[in-house]
């Protein structure tokens, strides 16, 4: 991901791009304000002039993913209205947002994801900013299963975020077991008929 895609005037945010792509070519180790620095272009010193802790700057991160994340959020809630959907055509809907997910230019953003996972189980700080992001996560899922004739959303959203995520994580780091999309949307809509 490169920093030039966001308007330069916006230091604070062509930062936390930055700090994605770190995130996404070097991993945790390799993210640091100098690393930053030098993704985004800028002189030396800029991100720690913004982002003085490495907390700060894994939470910059994390924020700015939430926002690159919203545009699915809002196109999944934007179907509520049209609910319930069968599971099958749930899992289809679904499939197409993961597929986006997957696609070459935002595959890094799911890699620099998983990394501010690994962050956040070795720092209880930047944690409590990812559990916060995570109970969000969870709420709109909430949210969202009536739309696929869930009847007990509360208690189906845990297991269908852990399966999304799985799914995600599966794709890109394991070869062995990926699956093609037709296995993808029969598993999810498997997942959905048992809600």
């Amino acid at each position: 991901m490169s920093a030039t895609q966001t308007h330069l005037g916006d230091r604070p945010t062509v930062l936390a791009d930055a700090a994605l792509g770190v995130l996404e070519a070097q991993g945790g180790r390799g993210l640091t304000h100098r690393a930053v620095d030098r993704e985004a272009g800028l002189p030396e010193g800029s991100t720690s002039n913004y982002f003085a802790t490495r907390e700060a700057l894994l939470t910059a991160a994390l924020e700015r993913l939430t926002e690159l994340e919203q545009p699915t959020i809002r196109a999944m809630e934007a179907l509520l209205p049209y609910g319930p959907f069968e599971p099958r055509r749930a899992a289809e809907l679904v499939w197409e947002q993961i597929a986006g997910w997957l696609a070459p230019e935002r595959i890094g953003l799911v890699v620099a994801r998983t990394e501010l996972w690994l962050e956040a189980r070795r720092r209880s700080e930047f944690s409590a900013a990812l559990d916060e992001v995570r109970r969000e996560y969870l709420l709109r899922t909430k949210r969202l299963l009536p739309a696929v004739g869930c009847s007990q959303p509360h208690d189906h959203a845990p297991q269908v975020l852990a399966a999304l995520d799985g799914l995600m994580v599966n794709q890109i780091f394991q070869p062995a077991t990926r699956l093609d999309p037709e296995q993808i949307v029969d598993h999810l809509e498997r997942l959905f008929a048992s809600c």
